[in-house]
């Protein structure tokens, strides 16, 4: 009996018939059907000269050892079939592989272009139109080797009173590559560039700042979670191609589950001249997903207690309410003594909404909120509420002021973006930023035109 279970089990292992060969004790409609024409099919059994399959006769171990013995001859088969066409499949993802990076390592350029108009409804000495192209060419030598050179016109194509040398001033280089478990990048570029407006039309677009790489020669490695880098950067390059500050950095970062910690010592110096330590201590953590928080606390002179320190607050809420709307909430605090005027420190604090720089003794209350209304089509309201250290505003307090936009943003295509908005720019004392004189009050209207390629 057991055998005859045995070979049951083999012909309910198939699931497909034979069309050539018919046996009278197994008429279609059969249970077995499917599985017995299966096994004929394969060539693991076969049928009685009288046109019966007899499917209830006993077997015996001989004939279960040929029943197997060809169930195994045909799987083999299969399989080879299949690593044949597997081979075969791997040869052409390996070479489509090779060919695509091949296409990769080509020079490729891709860049930005931005235009745009401003105008002031309570200023009548006209208009302004802008623009600013980003262009930049990469090429990749290997996945982790590469080059690229970048233009960026910043405010040199309509600002009369800046100087902004090509060279020097427009151009960057970075190059990246590896030395067994080192990553290492070298910069050549202008640094931080200041927009100054020396005709005072539009107050609120004076003293933005453009982000830019300063030539620096950085190493870094990743063990684990655990990041490092350090870092010596030039700056105040002079004229004379003589170095004025010198920046040593380092970087230390550890990741765990929903946080991460981050430790930033600086030493900035000149040959013969004054010198500065700073130490930034930042955690950002994810405690719940959508809420993102960000601390960091600076250190730059311990002996002058919290004047020489610096406190930003970041919180970041991405569509709490599946209604399209993010909010990003931020606190800058920087005490009166925290960096040197004489080493260029400035940049050391994060821009606000506006790229404007948070000086020391001065506390910055920012927020964006951006609200999508269609696909294509979302508001954004932001602002930023700057008092005194001792979070005091208005006529009696000199550099306090209040700005805040609201703009429209509509995405024609990928590429092709359009953006109107209506700035206004309250400063009470009327002495803003580096104690340059402005109106109590001006506004602007604006429209900018992005595309990227």
């Amino acid at each position: 009996m057991k055998y005859l279970l045995t070979f049951s089990f083999i012909i309910w292992l198939a699931c497909a018939g034979f069309a050539g060969i018919g046996f009278n004790d197994v008429p279609k409609g059969h249970w077995a059907y499917d599985s017995v024409y299966d096994l004929v099919r394969m060539g693991v059994t076969g049928g009685y000269p009288d046109g019966t399959f007899q499917g209830t006769r006993e077997v015996s171990r001989y004939e279960i050892a040929s029943f197997l013995s060809k169930l195994s001859r045909y799987l083999n088969e299969g399989d080879a079939v299949e690593e044949k066409l597997l081979s075969e499949l791997k040869n052409e993802v390996a070479v489509i592989k090779f060919e695509q990076n091949e296409i990769d390592r080509k020079v490729k350029f891709y860049g930005k272009v931005e235009s745009g108009a401003i105008v002031s409804p309570t200023v009548n000495r006209g208009g302004k139109f802008d623009y600013r192209l980003k262009l930049s060419m990469l090429r990749d030598f290997d996945y982790d080797s590469n080059l690229k050179i970048t233009l960026d016109t910043v405010d040199a194509g309509f600002n009369s009173s800046s100087d902004r040398p090509f060279a020097t001033k427009l151009i960057d280089v970075e190059g990246k590559f590896k030395i067994g478990a080192y990553y290492y990048k070298v910069n050549l570029g202008p640094g931080v560039v200041p927009h100054v407006d020396s005709e005072g039309i539009f107050p609120s677009e004076n003293y933005t700042i453009y982000i830019r790489p300063k030539t620096a020669v950085e190493v870094s490695r990743k063990i684990g979670k655990l990041s490092w880098s350090g870092s010596y950067v030039t700056r105040q390059v002079q004229t004379s191609g003589k170095i004025g500050v010198h920046e040593l950095t380092t970087n230390i970062e550890y990741n765990y589950g929903f946080a991460s910690v981050n430790f930033r010592p600086r030493y900035l110096f000149e040959i013969d001249g004054p010198h500065d330590f700073l130490a930034e201590l930042g955690v950002d953590c994810e405690p719940v997903k959508k809420y993102k928080i960000k601390v960091l606390l600076g250190v730059g002179s311990p002996r002058d207690g919290t004047s020489g320190m610096y406190l930003k607050l970041i919180k970041e809420i991405n569509d709490p309410w599946q209604t399209g709307t993010n909010i990003v909430a931020r606190f800058d605090k920087v005490g009166s003594k925290y960096r040197d005027n004489y080493l260029d420190e400035y940049e050391f604090i994060y821009l606000n909404n506006f790229d404007r720089l948070i000086l020391d003794g001065m506390v910055d209350i920012g927020l964006r909120i951006d609200q999508k209304i269609f696909d294509d089509l979302s508001l954004q309201w932001k602002g930023d509420y700057v008092t005194d250290g001792c979070y005091r505003y208005g006529a009696a307090y000199p550099e306090t002021y209040f700005l805040w936009q609201l703009g429209l943003n509509y995405k024609l295509s990928s590429t092709i973006a359009v953006e109107v908005f209506y700035r206004a720019y309250n400063v009470p004392s009327e002495i803003a930023q580096f104690a340059d004189p402005v109106p109590a009050f001006s506004d602007l209207f604006g429209v900018k035109i992005s595309t990227s390629f």
